[in-house]
Formats: C-alpha cells, structure tokens, sequence
C-alpha cells in the first residue's frame, strides 16, 4: 500500500528532526546553505567581486547596500502580500454577510 501524502509529510518531519538531533554543531551544518544565500553579505560580495564592475575597495559597501536593498524588497513584498491577504478575507467576508441577508 502506496502512503498517502500526509504520511510521507510525517515520515519526512521524523527524519528531518532526527537528523537535526544528531547534528552536533547546527551554524556549521548551515553555513555553507548561508553563504549562497541573499541574505548573506557574502554572497553579495562574491557576485560583485564576480561582475568585475565595483572597485575593491568599494566592494564590501557596495555589497552591504545590495544586501539591504534585498532585505528591503523581501519586506515590501511580505507586505503587499499581507495586503492582498487583507483585502482578500475582507471581501469573503462581506460576501458571507450578503449571502445571509
């Protein structure tokens, strides 16, 4: 018999959270996962050192405004997402309220 979808959900979260019970150091298990990831001053680092285009001495300020730029496109965007989502419940609220009168 085939496992349905939330059984492979619950078997995957066992392992996973065994998995992490055995890690003995969690920073240097995700570090490598961090540093090609936006959200890491480094990575910004690398693409512009890999771009050729900023000076090297203005890379690590160059590279600190990309990274808050990111952090600021990421907040702008969870809050046009909220937004949406408010104005999404706020109208299947009304329509519940006509449907009943």
């Amino acid at each position: 018999m085939t496992p349905s979808p939330r059984q492979v959900s619950a078997q995957r979260r066992i392992a996973a959270n065994k998995s992490w019970a055995m890690t003995p150091n969690r920073t240097e298990r995700t570090a490598r996962g961090y540093e090609a990831s936006p959200a890491s001053l480094e990575f910004h680092i690398a693409r512009l050192r890999a771009e050729g285009v900023v000076r090297e001495e203005d890379i690590e300020k160059n590279a600190a405004s990309a990274r808050r730029a990111y952090m600021q496109e990421i907040r702008a965007k969870g809050a046009q997402k909220q937004a949406t989502q408010r104005t999404q419940r706020e109208q299947e609220r009304l329509e519940g309220f006509r449907a009943r009168r």
